[in-house]
């Protein structure tokens, strides 16, 4: 009987230190490629703006060039969100979605607003 509960102990713990090798990706990786097409979508919808005439194209070339430097600054640094992740976020109160004086999808500016077309 004891040689039986030292087998199932035995087992359960190759089992149990296995899984998590098996599990393990390569974040840095996923998240690089990640980062590569949110740049490129941002890079997209600001080509978008600058054709529907939303923002100028001295404004376009300024955005892509942020982009750009987020991009450098990211491969530099690691592909990880300042701050660590979620939080309390920036203001006073407890700053989250709809309860507090936080950022706000905007980081506190209004979004850019389509051209009138009068």
């Amino acid at each position: 009987m004891k040689r039986k509960w030292i087998i199932g102990i035995a087992l359960l713990s190759l089992v149990a230190f296995a899984i998590p090798a098996f599990a393990v990706t390569n974040t840095s990786t996923d998240a690089k490629v990640w980062f590569d097409q949110m740049f490129a979508a941002k890079k997209s919808a600001v080509d978008q703006a600058v054709t529907d005439g939303r923002i100028t194209e001295e404004q376009g070339k300024a955005w892509k060039d942020h982009f750009d430097q987020m991009a450098e600054f990211h491969e530099q640094n690691g592909y990880v969100c300042p701050g660590g992740g979620s939080g309390m976020g920036y203001g006073k109160g407890n700053g989250g979605m709809m309860g507090g004086n936080g950022m706000g999808r905007w980081g506190g500016q209004t979004p850019v607003a389509p051209a009138s077309t009068n």
